[in-house]
Parts: C-alpha cells; structure tokens; sequence
C-alpha cells in the first residue's frame, strides 16, 4: 500500500528533475555571482521577501475565513502556522501539505478534519478562477505572444489518434469495478462527502465575499510582484514590461499545475521557454532569473515553516504541559 501511495508523488519528482536538467543542462552556476555582487540588487531581494511574507499571509487570513464558515473554531495565528508548515511539506511532497493542515486543524477529529479539506478544495477553487482571469487578461494583454509561445510549445509534437474502442473499454471496466464493490465503500465514502460538503458549502456562509475576493486579488498581485520586482536586477530584460511580466507570470501559474516538490522544473521550463522563444531574452539570463525567482520563493517557505513548526510545537507542548499539571493537581486533591 506504501509503495503505491509513493509513485504518483515519485512520479512528479522524476518529471521535475528531467525539467530541471533540461533547462540547466550546460548552464554555468559561475554566472549568479553576477546578480549577488551588485549591492543595489539586495534591496530588490528584500522586496520580494517581504510581498511572500504577505502573499503567506493574506492566503492564511483566507483560509480561517473559510474555517469559520464551516464552523470549525481556530485562531488567525494557528491558521498562519498552519499554513507555513503546509508550503514546507509541499516543497518536499507535492500537495500532501493540504492534507497536514486538514488533519492539524483538530487533531484526532475525522469530522473536522475533512471539513477543513473541504474548505481547502474552495481555496484550490478560488485559485484556478483566479488563475483563468489571469491567463485571459494575458491573452488580451499579449495575444500574439501567447499564440508564438503555445506554438512553439507544440511545434514538433505528433498526436497520437486517439483509439476511441480502448477507451470506452476502459471505461466500463472502471464502471463494472465500481458496481461490485460498491457496497463495501460506499457507507464510508458517502461520511466523507457529507462532511466534505459541509467544508465546500462554506463559501456560502462567508461574512464577507468582498473581503475574501480582496484576499484572493492580494495573494496574487503578491505572487506577480514576486516577479516582477526583480526584473530590474537583469539590465538585458530592461525591455520587458508590466505586460510581459504577467505573460511570463501566467506561464509560471501554468505550469506549476504540475505537482513537483516546490514547483522545480515547471518554474524553470516556463519562464526560460516564455523569456527565450517570445521575448529573445539570452538563455542564461532567462535561466538565472528563473533560478533566483524559485530560489527566493523557496527559501522563504523553508524559513517561514520552520518557524510555524517550532510555533506550533512549541502550543502543543504547553498544553500538554499544563494538562499533566492539571491531571497532577486533581490527584493530590483526591
């Protein structure tokens, strides 16, 4: 049972370390030092950790809005530690950060702790909207080199023709599997899905849609700015505009779709790929920029879930602590 678990996640991180050493495959490490010896970079740097903090934060603020409207009592602070510890997961194991904080909500309680990936599925729902507003403002913004890169994207493929009889047989062995063994899950499945409803009907019971649309605008001007912010650091992109940034930053949203630990290889692949083939920006700067992004980003999450664990921890401790005390002083009483 163990190992199958493991392969999709092994999967994803094979498909990111191909990515990532098809992107850097002959790139000269040497050439960052060039970005680390200009003083005026720093403040840039200092900038774009300061937006993550907040786009960390403003996705907390979020998401105890959601824990609310399902009910489920938590503090802000517990939600802000929740979550860093979650992005830390993520940029070891893929998406199994999303199910740590569910299950840390309230520890030893299935029937909240599924709530809470109910609200966990809004937040994933209210991203993907986001995300579709992006990648149309994109293709208004930048019609034309949108049309060059998905072109060049798919030059040379050759699409297989799709065998329409494997399919439909697959499919009803799927159904029949289903049928025969629906009586051994569905009494679990079907507590699960109430439960999980009462996590997604949440967004129905927010005290204030405009407030968490405000949130979800935040999060990602946070995640664009984490972008462009350091686009000044590179005199050979000195050309590329709010525009193209966010033609670069729709491509990066994209691409990490694909579920590799801390986005590595979908960053690096759609940001080379989009500043090269559109925008005729030299490779290995298209390369560093995208390293230094990624390594800025994760590097942030790496601090910022430490220290949500130690945080965390450190509650939990204390109230167990004070539990013992209590239990301690009702026996003497005794």
């Amino acid at each position: 049972m163990q190992t199958t678990k493991k392969k999709p996640s092994l999967i994803f991180i094979f498909v990111g370390a191909v990515l990532m050493y098809g992107v850097y495959r002959g790139f000269d490490f040497a050439t960052l030092g060039t970005f680390f010896s200009k003083r005026s970079n720093y403040v840039w740097v200092v900038a774009v950790l300061a937006v993550g903090i907040l786009a960390n934060v403003f996705r907390s603020l979020r998401w105890h809005m959601l824990l609310e409207a399902a009910h489920i009592k938590t503090t802000r602070r517990r939600a802000i530690e929740l979550m860093f510890i979650s992005y830390l997961i993520n940029s070891i194991t893929p998406r199994l950060g999303e199910l740590t904080r569910s299950l840390l909500v309230k520890r030893g309680d299935a029937k909240v702790s599924t709530r809470a990936f109910g609200t966990v599925v809004i937040e994933k729902a209210a991203d993907i909207v986001c995300l579709v507003l992006v990648v149309g403002l994109t293709i208004t913004l930048r019609w034309h080199n949108t049309v060059s890169l998905v072109h060049n994207l798919t030059e040379g493929l050759t699409w297989m023709v799709p065998n329409y009889g494997f399919y439909i047989a697959i499919g009803c062995g799927v159904c029949l599997l289903i049928g025969l063994t629906f009586k051994l899950w569905w009494k679990h499945v079907h507590n699960f899905i109430q439960n999980l409803w009462v996590g997604i009907s949440a967004v129905a019971h927010l005290k204030s849609p405009l407030y968490f649309s405000a949130l979800c605008l935040a999060i990602w001007m946070c995640n664009f700015l984490q972008l462009y912010l350091l686009v000044p650091c590179f005199c050979e992109m000195a050309a590329i505009g709010l525009a193209d940034t966010l033609h670069v930053f729709a491509a990066t949203s994209v691409g990490v779709l694909l579920p590799t630990p801390a986005g590595a290889g979908p960053w690096h692949f759609a940001i080379v790929k989009t500043l090269t083939t559109v925008y005729g920006i030299a490779k290995s700067v298209a390369q560093s920029y995208a390293l230094i992004t990624h390594g800025l980003k994760t590097v942030l999450v790496m601090i910022l879930g430490v220290l949500g664990y130690a945080s965390y921890y450190r509650e939990v401790w204390l109230w167990m602590k004070r539990k013992k005390k209590y239990k301690s002083v009702s026996n003497n009483d005794k």
